[in-house]
């Protein structure tokens, strides 16, 4: 009777442990000591459905079930406001939620993706709660994201922005981490393209590199054709004749003292 006790007892502990190396494997952060479960847009590790319609672009919801999936194409024109909304399901609620992260990509794999503008929601084991874009061709304009507690286990996150540039049929790339380091990526292909013309302006010409008025004389340009740098003035001194280039501040108050004309 106690050999079979113990052969059960035995036989439970592998059990469990066979349980905790599964739980393992599925998180993306394997080396996590208590939480092993990485915030879900839709199913926990084991299958298990938490959340329904975990993604939302501009109105159109969609269940998420597995890492990579492929979603109806949400199109914009430039200059259109785009509100997608997430529901997160973290096991400590919205204070376990480090970091939810955003980007539209070209994406065929992971090791083939370049994340085109990226929003990052991030929470500090304070509470205190940011938003940073790191968006190097300046597609985006107007970002916002509001967090708004749903349940004990349930997060919307709500990522608004506005896209300045046309954008080809493109992925949107959802990770999320938890205090526990626990990270989940989902992919959502052909998720977004944006058509029309672009918003940004184009960078400002570089002032161009302007000698020094009496440089300028020297060199056989006569007074009254000397060139100044943008924002500033042409005058003449009255003790000399000589061309100076002033602000038009400076340049009105020289002349009311007459000492310029």
């Amino acid at each position: 009777m106690i050999k079979a006790l113990f052969t059960l007892l035995i036989a439970a502990a592998m059990l469990s442990s066979v349980s905790l190396l599964t739980v393992n494997v599925y998180a993306e952060n394997a080396n996590c000591s208590r939480d092993c479960e990485a915030p879900t847009l839709g199913v926990l590790d084991n299958g298990q459905r938490v959340v329904e319609k975990g993604l939302t672009i501009n109105g159109r919801a969609f269940d998420v079930a597995n890492q990579i999936q492929t979603v109806t194409t949400t199109n914009v024109k430039t200059g259109g406001q785009v509100k997608a909304t997430l529901i997160v399901h973290e096991n400590n609620g919205i204070a376990g939620i480090r970091e939810v992260a955003l980007s539209i990509a070209d994406y065929k794999d992971d090791r083939n993706r370049n994340e085109i503008a990226t929003i990052i929601y991030n929470q500090a084991f304070t509470g205190m709660q940011s938003v940073s874009l790191v968006d190097p061709e300046g597609i985006l304009k107007d970002v916002s994201v509001k967090p708004t507690p749903i349940d004990q286990f349930k997060t919307s996150l709500e990522f608004s922005f506005v896209v300045a540039k046309p954008v080809d049929t493109s992925a949107i790339l959802i990770q999320t981490v938890d205090e526990s380091r626990s990270s989940r990526t989902n992919v959502f292909l052909d998720a977004i393209a944006v058509t029309g013309k672009s918003m940004v302006e184009k960078p400002a010409e570089p002032a161009r590199d302007v000698p020094a008025p009496l440089q300028q004389v020297k060199s056989g340009v006569k007074p009254q054709n000397v060139e100044c740098r943008q924002g500033m003035e042409l005058i003449f001194r009255t003790s000399n004749g000589a061309p100076a280039c002033v602000y038009p501040f400076t340049a009105k108050v020289l002349k009311n003292l007459g000492l310029a004309n």
